[in-house]
């Protein structure tokens, strides 16, 4: 859980996601952890590790991740607390 990040709210924009989630740290959304995907990382074995689903990390990053499958290493996404 070192990647966990307290946001600081003056220095976030609103961003545009890309392809497996966004280039940039994503703004404090209630309920929600911003993580920036490591190598080896899948939506499966981010559930487990924060004891979410996947379907529930889909529906926090709409738009950001269209597929399973879809996140790259380096990118950010919306992880439900």
């Amino acid at each position: 859980m070192d990647n966990m990040k307290e946001l600081n709210l003056n220095e976030l924009e609103e961003v545009s996601g890309g392809k497996g989630g966004s280039k940039e740290i994503l703004p404090r959304k209630e309920g929600f952890i911003c993580y920036q995907i490591e190598k080896g990382d899948t939506l499966g074995k981010l559930a487990k590790r924060f004891g979410t689903s996947v379907a529930k990390i889909m529906d926090a990053n709409v738009g950001l991740i269209n597929n399973q499958n879809d996140i790259s290493r380096g990118r950010y996404i919306y992880i439900p607390r």
